[in-house]
């Protein structure tokens, strides 16, 4: 798979506040424009908060990724291996209440149907799922660790030649972590996503990066395994990146990776980029 030529990626503008309600209590809010080129210019995350000594409470517009790449890479992250091997960001309203209890934190949330979620996923008529996530965390010294636990609604009770995953999700598991050894620093995650009535997907991911001064490698790792009667295949991918920072604000990004599935898409392919960035 080859592609070329310039392009802007990933330029946005941010717009945040907070303000001190008193007694404990803050309000915040963020707008986001994502997106930004010559020829348009998209809606970002947005949302509200209030937060005090019960918690925080949120809710808005956002971007959320579900796959282990995003959730504990430490490096590439699903820059490199998303849209072949792991859902792709989603945008959906939200709204979500968090705690701590020291290094624990927990929190639920309801996401409404988010478009390519669910039933028939991306199939013109399809209808898309609400999903429901407890998630417990830990996070002390240098190990951090989630795990969170998924429910959806709207399944579809299957016809004859019903493809098995156009029946929609039915319960998604996620368990993963971090750990910094300073010269080291290590991502691991599984995740398991059942299907109505049959089929499931197993996925796996396997990061590291190592800080080097200004310059810093990692290296991320995913596997995905489709079990099911009519559609077993597997799929692994890697991605290599090398970041140098030119400044506190600026630095160079080269990148290499490699895809190799029986799933769809059935190919081998390779990709190479480099990019400058910039943040202000």
């Amino acid at each position: 798979n080859t592609s070329g030529g310039l392009g802007i990626s990933d330029s946005n503008i941010t717009f945040s506040a907070t303000e001190d309600l008193g007694g404990g209590m803050k309000a915040a809010a963020q707008l986001k424009i994502d997106g930004l080129n010559r020829a348009v210019a998209h809606g970002g995350d947005t949302w509200v908060s209030l937060s005090g000594g019960f918690g925080t409470l949120q809710m808005g517009l956002a971007e959320y990724d579900t796959d282990t790449a995003d959730q504990f890479g430490t490096f590439l992250g699903d820059t490199i291996l998303g849209g072949r091997m792991g859902d792709s960001e989603r945008t959906a309203d939200f709204v979500q209440y968090g705690t701590s209890f020291g290094p624990v934190g927990v929190s639920i949330r309801h996401t409404e149907a988010a478009a390519g979620n669910g039933v028939g996923a991306g199939a013109a008529g399809s209808s898309s799922q609400r999903e429901n996530t407890i998630a417990v965390s830990y996070a002390a010294g240098p190990l951090s660790v989630k795990a969170d636990y998924a429910a959806f609604d709207n399944k579809s009770t299957p016809t004859a030649n019903t493809a098995w995953f156009a029946t929609g999700y039915d319960t998604r598991t996620t368990l993963g972590g971090n750990y910094d050894l300073g010269a080291v620093k290590l991502g691991l995650g599984v995740q398991s996503t059942k299907y109505y009535t049959t089929g499931s997907t197993t996925e796996t991911f396997l990061g590291a990066s190592v800080p080097l001064g200004a310059l810093a490698l990692g290296i991320d790792y995913m596997s995905t395994k489709i079990s099911d009667s009519a559609a077993d295949g597997t799929g692994t991918g890697f991605g290599i990146q090398a970041t140098y920072s030119l400044s506190k604000r600026t630095n160079i990004r080269a990148r290499y990776a490699s895809y190799d599935a029986t799933i769809s898409p059935a190919n081998k392919t390779t990709g190479t980029s480099v990019e400058l960035y910039h943040n202000f």
